[in-house]
């Protein structure tokens, strides 16, 4: 079973510059976290009480003339330096949000941390080809739920750009939400995960799709801002069209999901330069 969320986050900045990052290291040099590999980011007012190696503290402030500081931006930047620490964990412990007599930029101090097992903290899992989908991923309650298993994916992008650089970077990602996923495991776990898996690459697939449409019809950021709506909508739209066959086929003939897979798995061949679903596209304003 499918249920797919649509969510668009979207943020255009035309900063001036980045905010700084200030980095320490507090244990020995570890190599760093592998692209497929889960990663947690617990705020400040979220309890996190799990055995952790402390790897670095990151300290992400205003450089004075920082205009690209959203909240989202710098959890994103301390992230991607934990990350490069090994750690799996980004502990922030202060958050300091902007004042209108002070730093216009939210700043953060939080911890990169490493625990042995990331997974049963993990909320929800950004699609990659060498991280399948796993039972413990499935933390929705399966009480009164009507299907063996339930993945609740979707797809979703974000763009930001500097105004000397002359384009914005979009991003498009495919993710899975841990929490609002069931599974049973009352019949078959095996093949019922591997129906699943098959739910979450269409999404892949239609994420693709996505990226591709971004680059071919929107050249710039005023065709971005005039399209984006329309062209989310329509890929939506075809991808829970495709989910929906998918059950309806599968669930009338079990020995139909080896054709599924076999589809599946050429499109996302075919589909194989976007990818990294991350285009540059020019600013005009």
């Amino acid at each position: 079973m499918k249920r797919l969320a649509a969510v668009v986050w979207l943020a255009l900045s035309l900063p001036a510059c980045a905010p700084s990052v200030v980095v320490k290291t507090t244990a020995p040099a570890t190599p760093p976290l592998p692209e497929q590999e889960g990663f947690v980011v617990v705020k400040e007012t979220e309890p996190f009480d799990a055995p952790a190696q402390e790897l670095g503290t990151i300290q992400i402030k205003d450089a004075g003339l920082s205009v690209d500081c959203e909240y989202e931006t710098v959890v994103a930047l301390a992230s991607a330096r934990a990350r490069q620490l090994g750690a799996n964990v980004l502990r922030i412990d202060e958050h300091r949000p902007p004042s209108p007599l002070g730093s216009t930029c939210h700043r953060i101090r939080a911890r990169a941390l490493r625990v042995a097992d990331v997974t049963p903290y993990e909320k929800e899992l950004l699609w990659h080809p060498l991280r399948p989908l796993r039972r413990a991923d499935f933390k929705g309650s399966p009480a009164n739920r009507p299907f063996e298993a339930a993945t609740n994916s979707g797809i979703r992008y974000h763009y930001a750009g500097r105004l000397y650089t002359g384009a914005v970077q979009l991003s498009v990602e495919t993710y899975f939400d841990c929490q609002n996923s069931y599974f049973k495991g009352t019949r078959d776990a095996e093949q019922t995960l591997a129906h699943e898996q098959i739910h979450f690459d269409i999404s892949e697939v239609y994420a693709r799709r996505l990226t591709k449409l971004f680059q071919e019809q929107t050249p710039d950021t005023r065709e971005l801002a005039r399209q984006q709506d329309a062209l989310y909508q329509k890929v939506m739209t075809e991808c829970q069209t495709l989910q929906d066959q998918y059950d309806s086929e599968a669930y009338a003939d079990r020995s139909r999901t080896a054709a599924w897979r076999t589809r599946i798995d050429q499109e996302l061949r075919a589909l194989q330069p976007y990818a990294g679903k991350q285009i540059s596209i020019k600013i005009k304003v």
